[in-house]
């Protein structure tokens, strides 16, 4: 595919009377452009949030199958700060 392209590139060139330097030297400027934007994105780009790692819990097979306080234990597991039980509090409350 690239192969094509930089063929396409030097038939046009030649077709249009430019020359081969000309061709050449553009070419290496926008991999060059290529190459700086995929550095900046890398670098920009933000990790995934911790509040996202319960999503993933919930995609899989075993959590479809797993009773309630199983899928509990399970996204408490991954959660930064584990969520009290709202069943809990109302009994410790009375």
């Amino acid at each position: 595919m690239f192969a094509d392209i930089v063929f396409l590139f030097i038939s046009l060139s030649i077709t249009l009377g430019i020359s081969l330097k000309f061709v050449s030297v553009s070419l290496l400027i926008v991999a060059a452009g290529l190459t700086w934007a995929t550095v900046w994105f890398w670098r920009t780009a933000r990790p995934e949030p911790e509040s996202l790692a319960p999503l993933e819990i919930m995609s899989q097979r075993e959590f479809a199958g797993a009773d309630e306080d199983s899928r509990k234990k399970m996204l408490n597991s991954v959660r930064a700060v584990p969520v009290i039980d709202a069943s809990q509090s109302s009994i410790e409350t009375k």
